[in-house]
């Protein structure tokens, strides 16, 4: 029997193996903290309470490699409030080398995405946009 596999099957199995590779590569580090519990120990010691982010946000983070610091979770809160005093509810937070799509009513981050994810989308389902 002869199965027919066509180049986008292809490389979407060479995208998932690769997937695979770079978690048990992560996972393989013995002492190394995971990401969520990184991400965790940042919100954790913000000067920002409250904010939380989704896992869909907190696996785009790491799987885009996201370098999320604590100046960006300043200027985070600092949006959200700019976001909040006009009455915003879905907001698209643009950064120098990412953005993040967040809902304010719940202060929660919903995705993240980097400059090249970006390109050629399109963003429904917001009121509003703030350069942080």
């Amino acid at each position: 029997m002869v199965n027919n596999i066509n180049n986008s099957q292809i490389q979407k199995l060479s995208q998932l193996q690769e997937a695979q590779k770079r978690q048990q590569s992560i996972a393989a580090r013995p002492g190394t903290p995971s990401f969520s519990e990184v991400l965790e120990n940042r919100v954790a010691q913000s000067e920002v309470p409250g904010i939380k982010f989704s896992s869909h946000a907190e696996k785009r983070l790491q799987s885009r490699d996201i370098d999320f610091t604590q100046d960006h979770m300043k200027r985070l809160g600092n949006a959200f409030e700019k976001a909040r005093s006009k009455g915003a509810n879905e907001t698209l937070m643009v950064f120098e080398n990412f953005s993040l799509i967040v809902s304010v009513k719940n202060s929660t981050v919903i995705t993240a995405m980097d400059n090249s994810a970006m390109k050629e989308n399109v963003f429904t389902n917001i009121d509003s946009a703030v350069f942080a």
